[in-house]
């Protein structure tokens, strides 16, 4: 009964951690109070633009995953449509010994998802527009491929680096959350920490510290 109860006691011992550990990742951390030399300095991958909306910051998502990605698709569709010119590949089970014009498209058309997945990890663009009234952001893999969320802000915006379930080399990857009338909005969770906590923190700059600047930042559970 001993070895069980202390079995039992380690085990509620690892949960427990585990959980607190979780919290932690969930509530996350206060974007960082960007200085006046940073804020004038910027980020050499973040650009600025102002108009009547209010103030965009835009980014590109480039990873290595994504041009690993591009050019191993690359490589293989050339493979694949160089044996299908050749007549040497299989396609539904079949030999195809004379290849027609729509075997080609039909290839292309399988090779499309593969590379939007490519292109979702380069050349994918966010653009975050704040304004007084709304934080957008537009996702776009290509000009006019992809998302928009918008986040109706009031007097309090709480901005911070949270986990919120994108994994990257299978840890926990922060996203920049935004915050604000009882909802939030996530998003960047792929890109680089020092370009998150750039973005994190001009829109703190943007819309100031809440009233309650502590309120929701620190986690609901600290780690044993």
């Amino acid at each position: 009964m001993g070895i069980r109860e202390d079995l039992l006691a380690k085990f509620a011992r690892l949960k427990a951690a585990a959980e607190a550990s979780q919290a932690n990742l969930v509530a996350g951390r206060p974007a960082k109070v960007l200085t006046e030399a940073e804020l004038l300095q910027g980020h050499p991958k973040v650009t600025v633009a102002n108009d009547f909306q209010g103030v965009t910051y835009g980014v590109r998502l480039g990873t290595w995953f994504g041009w690993f990605w591009l050019i191993f698709t690359c490589v293989h569709g050339v493979l694949m449509f160089g044996g299908l010119a050749a007549g040497k590949m299989t396609m539904n089970g079949k030999l195809v010994s004379q290849a027609a014009w729509w075997h080609f498209l039909v290839l292309g058309l399988f090779y499309v998802p593969f590379f939007l997945v490519g292109f979702a990890f380069t050349l994918a663009r966010y653009r975050v527009t704040l304004s007084d009234d709304a934080v957008i952001v537009r996702w776009r893999i290509l000009p006019y491929l992809g998302w928009t969320w918008k986040l109706a802000v009031g007097e309090d915006v709480l901005v911070k680096l949270a986990f919120r379930g994108s994994k990257q080399n299978k840890k926990p990857a922060e996203a920049v959350v935004v915050a604000s009338l009882g909802k939030e909005i996530d998003f960047g969770a792929f890109l680089p920490e020092d370009v998150k906590e750039h973005l994190a923190g001009l829109i703190r700059d943007y819309y100031g510290a809440p009233a309650a600047d502590s309120a929701g930042t620190e986690p609901f559970i600290t780690s044993p």
